[in-house]
């Protein structure tokens, strides 16, 4: 404990009873719950009693290294909740009805299965959309509301059609979700929870089990979560909890703050630590900070402290319009690095909402600056690889339904939706599942004799994949690419979207190897599976790639950058129009919590930026500023001079000053064909007068399509949002046309 403070050695030196740990942002609190680990065993308690909580995947393999470099040999269980409950689940799986090897609908599989159960009840799907009805379900599994109680509870209410439509669908939902032997991501939770409640034995087991449960960012819990911990901590009460009320900032997903804040009501006998000491942040960047975070009323009382020097100004950077903010931005971060000060991985760029990263993107690609943005998910989204998962989860699991209708027609073997209706009815009917109903082809009634053979051709296959050694996960998976030629169009193919297709085939692949190498004594579809589904938004993060992150507010939580842009701190973005729209003082709140994280998450430099005007989701309007930026203190500095502007705006501009000056008469401006009514100066006043300069492109001018590759504009139209950009790209002999406004085209020179 020789390198610890005072407050962190308490904290680690506590070992029976409950502990409440408020730690401030970069207060060493992963430190803390590892150090208290390899105490508590080296005080005597054997580590399978001992069980650690967190909530991203990340944050539980540091901690887990963490301990494995103190204590080698001892075996802790650190795990994300989701996780631990999908592996308590599968231990007792029977307690609710499913079998071991259920499999984890995602969240694209969940609304198969809404349209579908929707379908059945005959309900209108435009009117009563599958993703809010998903949404409602999913907010009652996270209040430990089953579908048995919300149907007692809504199912007669008079008035209330949302309520009544859902009451109908959440039982169909879960029984439809049983017989596929398949969970989503709240059943974990509601499963869990419901069955410490219901099973008073097995409660006992686990709590004589895990007698010291620790709990990382316990202010992100939920209901769900609040209970299965607290179910874990009866019998032997050695909670240790640490978190930080101020950055609570998932309250749109059911945490609920109030339970790190009545943790002192719940175990009266608590102690109380509170780590305020930051080893992070420069004393500028936490000044900010704790101005702007002591404006909010839910919150545990407590400073932040640093020992590090006063380093640079909170810097509010003023931009003319998004365009120049993106490309300003882009130049500084090259202009650093280029002067030897920084390294690319140094910087972070956080945005409110993903819509504002498109601009930032093309940007960074023009000034040639490498990039990567936090989107772990995105590729388990992607087509090519939630078909691949598919099957193999119909070879874990030949119940799956969801996986069932995603591949049965991929490739296409004539498989329509038709023919898929008329076998899920027959099954139906029958009792039996979608894979029993295709060995069964024959006997269900209007089904062609072409939809018969490929019915059972395709069963005659998933058996074979079921029959064939399940050791390695990358054997199955090239089995299955293989014997079912999904890959094969692409192979050899000219055109660049089907190359990227093939490419993160092979990927997951790859991922299936890595896999297998990295779980050597336990290699399992199970386990691969598992980690596929349960991923999280920063897990695809390489802190040593050498490339600038992007990455929302919400996702930056528990990281740091030396140097740290957060964009568009306006009204409507920050905070999120939805907390001015209500009126609802607590959705201001997480709002200025949000702040504060992605503040805090500065070790060096920060800035700040906003726009006179701003081009957001097809419009273009004036900006009001945040109302968070007179809560801080901050330098402005208003970049609007020709520095800050592309080096084919800058030439745009000269030439439209050259004409200016050879004219006698007092024109305005003309940039790129259109009047520049404007200056930088009105832009920041607020003057509403009509620009074009974002929209620069000119017949001959060559660009770049991510998807296309690089291109010849042919011709131009229209001018401002509904500027159209026609491009002849070079390999193919594909012409498109595209918005200007809306297109990720990147200028790349004449």
């Amino acid at each position: 404990m020789d390198d610890l403070t005072p407050s962190q050695r308490q904290a680690v030196s506590h070992i029976d009873g409950p502990l409440l740990v408020l730690a401030g942002p970069g207060s060493g609190k992963t430190r803390v719950v590892t150090r208290r680990i390899a105490h508590l065993v080296e005080s005597g308690v054997p580590p399978s009693q001992i069980l650690a909580i967190t909530f991203t995947n990340k944050a539980a393999e540091e901690m887990s290294e963490r301990v494995k470099a103190i204590l080698p040999a001892a075996r802790v269980w650190v795990s994300t909740f989701h996780r631990f409950c999908a592996r308590l689940l599968r231990r007792h799986a029977s307690v609710v009805g499913l079998e071991s090897n259920y499999t984890i609908l995602d969240t694209g599989d969940q609304k198969t299965a809404m349209r579908r159960v929707m379908h059945d009840l005959d309900l209108d799907p435009v009117h009563y959309t599958p993703d809010r009805i998903a949404w409602h379900i999913s907010t009652a599994k996270n209040d430990l509301v089953t579908a048995e109680m919300y149907a007692r509870r809504y199912e007669e209410q008079i008035g209330d059609h949302w309520q009544a439509t859902v009451a109908r669908v959440y039982p169909a939902y879960q029984k439809w979700l049983l017989d596929s032997n398949a969970v989503d991501f709240d059943d974990l939770l509601l499963h869990v929870a419901v069955m410490l409640a219901e099973h008073e034995e097995l409660r006992n087991d686990l709590d004589e089990r895990f007698r010291y449960v620790l709990v990382d960012e316990y202010q992100d819990t939920n209901i769900a979560q609040y209970q299965i911990v607290r179910a874990l901590s009866q019998q032997f009460p050695n909670l240790c909890v640490t978190g930080d009320p101020d950055q609570s900032i998932y309250g749109w997903r059911g945490a609920r703050i109030a339970n790190i804040l009545r943790f002192e009501q719940d175990y009266p006998d608590a102690k109380v630590i509170r780590l305020e000491d930051n080893f992070r942040s420069t004393r500028a960047i936490l000044r900010s900070a704790d101005a702007l975070i002591t404006h909010n009323t839910q919150r545990k009382d407590k400073r932040l402290i640093t020992q590090n020097p006063e380093g640079e100004s909170v810097k509010l950077l003023r931009f003319p319009d998004s365009h120049l903010e993106a490309d300003g931005i882009a130049r500084q971060i090259r202009e650093q690095v280029e002067a030897g000060e920084r390294e690319w991985t140094d910087f972070a760029i956080f945005y409110r909402v993903n819509a504002l990263s498109r601009q930032l993107e093309n940007a960074l690609m023009r000034h040639r600056v490498p990039f990567q943005v936090a989107a772990g998910v995105a590729f388990y989204d992607r087509t090519e690889i939630k078909d691949m998962l598919g099957y193999l989860r119909l070879v874990y699991n030949a119940a799956d339904r969801a996986a069932f209708l995603r591949v049965v027609n991929k490739p296409l073997r004539g498989l329509g939706k038709t023919s898929q209706d008329r076998l899920v009815a027959w099954a139906a009917r029958e009792g039996v599942d979608f894979i029993e109903a295709a060995r069964r082809a024959t006997e269900i009634p209007k089904l062609s004799k072409r939809a018969v053979s490929a019915f059972r051709k395709f069963a005659e296959m998933l058996d074979d994949f079921s029959l064939a050694d399940a050791g390695s996960v990358e054997n199955q998976l090239t089995s299955i690419i293989e014997r079912t030629g999904y890959t094969k169009p692409w192979e050899g193919s000219p055109v660049e979207t089907e190359q990227q297709q093939l490419a993160n085939v092979q990927e997951l692949v790859s991922a299936a190897r890595q896999f297998d190498a990295t779980f050597a004594d336990e290699t399992s579809l199970e386990g691969f599976l598992e980690q596929t589904c349960l991923v999280n938004e920063t897990d695809s993060l390489d802190k040593t790639s050498g490339q600038v992150t992007m990455m929302t507010l919400h996702a930056a939580k528990g990281l740091e950058f030396p140097v740290v842009y957060i964009v568009g701190v306006e009204e409507g973005l920050l905070p999120h129009e939805r907390a001015t729209r209500e009126n609802d003082p607590r959705e201001l709140e997480e709002e200025r919590r949000l702040l504060f994280v992605g503040i805090t998450r500065a070790q060096e430099k920060l800035s700040l930026t906003e726009t006179a005007r701003r081009s957001f989701r097809g419009r273009d309007m004036m900006t009001i500023r945040s109302p968070f930026v007179s809560e801080i203190e901050c330098e402005t500095v208003d970049c609007m001079d020709e520095a800050f502007m592309p080096e084919w705006q800058q030439q745009q501009l000269q030439e439209s000053l050259a004409k200016r000056r050879e004219s006698s008469e007092d024109q305005p401006l003309i940039f790129d064909n259109k009047p520049m009514l404007m200056t930088a100066a009105d832009l920041l006043n607020g003057v509403k007068k009509s620009i074009d300069i974002p929209f620069g492109f000119r017949q001959g001018m060559l660009v770049r399509h991510p998807r296309y590759g690089r291109g010849t504009v042919t011709a131009t139209d229209g001018h401002g949002p509904r500027r159209t950009v026609t491009v002849k790209f070079e390999d193919s002999e594909l012409t498109k046309t595209f918005h200007a406004a809306k297109s990720p085209l990147q200028p790349i020179g004449r």
